[in-house]
């Protein structure tokens, strides 16, 4: 799950989702999930000390045996290096995020039944463009999540 979780980018995401759905069977939806909690417990553990991550994790329901079986405490620099050193060259990569609402108003029975779509242009140094297309409220999500980010590291 971990390496679903944080691969180099050269080798794409979602095609690594799609091959662990394939070789487990568990939905998609499930495995973001596990990933979104495995991602909040890596936070938890740069914003916390070895004692009190490990206090909270028990505090919340985790067993004794998951917590002394997670490999981050005995190893905590080392994860610290390669999550900053690798965040700060996937993300100084991005020069252009722009974003466009997808809709046509053609019919409005068709504007119930057909999601309305959010159009994401992010363009990297090296001149390669990437278009991703998302449906209004995951991008809603999305944006929520970075705003709240920022306000949690006061950057707003």
């Amino acid at each position: 799950m971990a390496l679903v979780a944080y691969q180099p980018t050269a080798q794409d995401r979602s095609k690594l989702i799609e091959n662990f759905f394939n070789d487990t069977g568990i939905p998609k939806e499930q495995i973001y999930e596990i990933l979104g909690v495995y991602i909040g417990l890596i936070r938890f553990f740069l914003e916390t000390s070895n004692n009190e991550f490990n206090a909270r994790l028990l505090e919340i329901g985790f067993t004794p045996e998951f917590v002394e079986k997670l490999p981050f405490a005995t190893n905590r620099e080392e994860i610290v290096s390669n999550l900053s050193k690798n965040f700060n060259s996937d993300f100084a990569k991005l020069t252009s995020l722009k974003w466009k609402v997808d809709i046509s108003l053609g019919n409005s029975a068709l504007v119930k039944k057909i999601p309305i779509n959010v159009i994401l242009c992010l363009t990297l140094r090296n001149g390669k463009k990437y278009t991703i297309e998302v449906e209004a409220k995951m991008f809603h999500r999305l944006r929520f999540n970075v705003a709240l980010l920022f306000k949690r590291n006061k950057l707003i």
